[in-house]
């Protein structure tokens, strides 16, 4: 599994994700073996002359390509220079309706002209969770336990969502997924969560990696 989380803000939009790939061997004698692949997946990509972003959560293979070149195959073959944050969160959804039946999600976030777009998708059930400047908050999946704990739960945590910086923002995304990494590594069994944070910044101006495993490590 993976963490992915979305932070919107009125400054902007920032989207992170952590770099584990787990896998599972079954042995001869029926038995299962979860493990690590890699710490170096992709899971956050940058599409649409670098305008709009992409997190994935769930499967690591769709159609017999990695996630990585299955977005890369998506943008070449179904997204053009009219489309929009929405018509991208659309085609996406239906695109994977047809190639892969189980459990996968995306965010998709961007602007269209000024207006802040945060769209997640679940299977084929595609959601706008936030489409005003004024709204502010949070999107998570993957293994959502820790972040749902720290923002939900009991013990929640108050955040001032209206007057978080988009430095602050960029911190925020980035301790999500690395508190989630953390429980991971020190809990009972395989932590399905780890390796380098990729974080992305859109905004209404322009877009930038502020970290990426290999563009900008």
């Amino acid at each position: 599994m993976s963490i992915i989380a979305s932070v919107y803000l009125k400054e902007g939009i920032i989207m992170s994700a952590d770099s584990r790939i787990t896998g599972t061997t079954t042995h001869t004698d029926g038995t299962k073996d979860r493990h690590t692949l890699s710490d170096n997946g992709q899971k956050l990509f940058l599409i649409k002359s670098e305008s709009v972003g992409i997190s994935s959560c769930g499967a690591q293979v769709i159609d017999g390509k990695t996630i990585a070149d299955f977005i890369r195959i998506f943008e070449q073959e179904e997204v053009n220079d009219a489309d929009t944050v929405e018509t991208i969160a659309e085609k996406l959804s239906k695109y994977v309706v047809g190639k892969y039946q189980g459990d996968l999600i995306f965010h998709v976030c961007g602007y269209n002209d000024i207006k802040k777009c945060v769209y997640r998708i679940i299977n084929d059930t595609l959601t706008l969770e936030a489409d005003t400047q004024d709204h502010c908050g949070v999107i998570w999946n993957g293994e959502p336990k820790v972040i749902s704990n720290i923002l939900t739960g009991a013990n929640a945590i108050p955040i001032e969502w209206n007057f978080m910086q988009l430095k602050d923002g960029i911190d925020f995304a980035e301790f999500l997924i690395d508190i989630t990494c953390k429980i991971h590594r020190f809990q009972t069994g395989l932590g399905t969560c780890g390796g380098p944070i990729d974080i992305l910044l859109l905004t209404k101006g322009y877009t930038k990696w502020i970290r990426h495993k290999i563009i900008n490590p």
